[in-house]
């Protein structure tokens, strides 16, 4: 045998059997002795990339972060937004996008900047995975991780509104739309780091996405609802069924743009055309759309009143308050009870239609509640008597005299509290004399004469009140 043939006998020894008929070794044995396929050592990363890119970097901490920065954020505001579904909502837009944007979009940007800082650019440049697929990828860390910190948040904080808020619930698809502009802004601060060579890139897109979001919501017109922080506090309105995907359009569409733009092939870039005039589209029905965008939800409005006299109603959104609200009114309700024409119920504002001219509103009940348990009764109380009081029409004559019977009145139902450092007799003298008039009457006396005031104020004949 020549060494030639010793050597490929031996060769064909090491890699495996040699075929008896074409002298050719034969595939490579794997331990278990079946042949080996050809990158079926790797087939388990190929299988799985996404989920090694999301394990790697600094998405997971960015999550962890977001998570913990928005929870504080909204533990720390807890009595603004335990109320109702509403203000949970508009708490968590505004924390989400002005907290957790940033910080997402700063992130990706940093993260888009890592093949750079590396210098892996032309070695990255060589494989074979499509440069939109290796965006992607790259980006998915820094997207989906804050994305998953402020769902998290919304979560915790539903969970925790349930045991406050009545009504029909939350608005799920806002707080979805909310999430999709998180991680909108979170692709166009990745590709600002894949365009833009500078290390303090990732702070300045922060303070952008900072000063841009709340500039573009406080402006006059229609075009502040493209503002993803844009809030509508009302406790009585539903939004339209159509504004959180249209919202979601509007911003993943320009995310889609952005990242096409960049990534995609020269001969497919121009597919950014597509996500980039659905997101106009979405922008111009947003900003036609306006306020209109949330609309009166009568169910929410609806009154749900206990059984005294005078009934004291709350809106269904805030039934929870109802017990609280009637015992802080109950000083107010005695006085109030056999007067003739006197209120016949003490709701909160805005009342449904069926609201009678008899009734006495209180607006914006959350003021004096916290957790739906009342912290300023007396406050509460008064303003309740100021609402019995308050004048139904308009072009009153000798307004003046008639605001001092009316405080009068409302001071005697129930006591306005004042601040212990000023004097007693620094109120009006006409408001003053009426009131010491009214509770020097015998009590016959003056149930008739409330009942002649209540009757003429009620009917817009105010100048009938003559003085107590």
């Amino acid at each position: 045998m020549s060494r030639a043939t010793h050597r490929t006998s031996h060769a064909a020894g090491r890699t495996g059997h040699a075929d008896s008929r074409t002298g050719r070794a034969a595939e490579p044995l794997s331990p278990a002795g079946a042949p080996r396929r050809p990158g079926h050592a790797h087939s388990p990363r190929r299988a799985r990339p996404l989920l090694t890119e999301l394990r790697r970097g600094v998405g997971l901490p960015a999550g962890a972060t977001t998570l913990a920065v928005l929870l504080f954020a909204m533990y720390t505001k807890a009595d603004d937004w335990l109320t109702d579904w509403a203000d949970t909502t508009d708490m968590l837009r505004v924390t989400g996008l002005l907290l957790g944007a940033p910080l997402a979009a700063a992130v990706a940007c940093w993260q888009g900047g890592r093949e750079r800082r590396r210098g892996t650019e032309e070695l990255l440049a060589t494989v074979a995975r499509p440069p939109l697929r290796q965006s992607l990828l790259a980006a998915a860390p820094a997207v989906v991780w804050p994305v998953v910190g402020y769902l998290l948040t919304a979560v915790v904080c539903l969970a925790w509104t349930w045991k406050y808020a009545g009504g029909d619930g939350p608005h799920v698809s806002l707080i979805v739309a909310d999430a999709t502009a998180i991680g909108s802004l979170a692709v166009l601060g990745f590709v600002v780091g894949r365009v833009v060579p500078w290390r303090l890139a990732p702070p300045v897109v922060a303070l952008v996405i900072y000063g841009v979001e709340p500039f573009v919501g406080n402006q006059e017109s229609g075009v502040a609802w493209l503002s993803p922080a844009k809030e509508h506090i009302s406790s009585w309105d539903r939004p339209v069924w159509w504004f959180g995907p249209v919202s979601m359009v509007w911003t993943a569409g320009l995310a889609a743009a952005a990242l096409l733009a960049y990534a995609a092939r020269r001969r497919a870039r121009a597919l950014a055309l597509a996500p980039l005039a659905a997101a106009a589209t979405a922008a111009a029905l947003l900003a036609q759309t306006g306020d209109g965008l949330w609309r009166p939800d009568p169910a929410s409005a609806a009154l749900v009143c206990d059984e005294g006299t005078p009934r004291v109603c709350a809106t269904r959104v805030h039934s929870r308050m109802l017990p609280d609200a009637s015992r802080a009114l109950a000083g107010l309700t005695a006085k109030l009870r056999g007067i003739p024409n006197a209120p016949t119920r003490i709701v909160e504002a805005p009342v449904d239609s069926r609201a009678r001219r008899t009734d006495a509103a209180v607006s914006d009940w959350t003021y004096y509640f916290r957790r739906n348990e009342i912290v300023e009764p007396e406050m509460f109380a008064a303003n309740a008597a100021l609402g019995a009081t308050a004048p139904h029409c308009r072009g009153v004559p000798d307004a003046d005299r008639y605001s001092d019977l009316n405080e009068a009145v409302a001071e005697w139902l129930a006591p306005m509290p004042r601040p212990k450092n000023v004097p007693a007799g620094q109120t009006e003298p006409g408001f003053t004399r009426n009131l010491k008039r009214l509770k020097a009457m015998p009590d016959r006396e003056r149930t008739r004469w409330l009942g002649d005031y209540f009757a003429a104020t009620r009917s817009c004949h105010p100048e009938r009140v003559t003085a107590p």
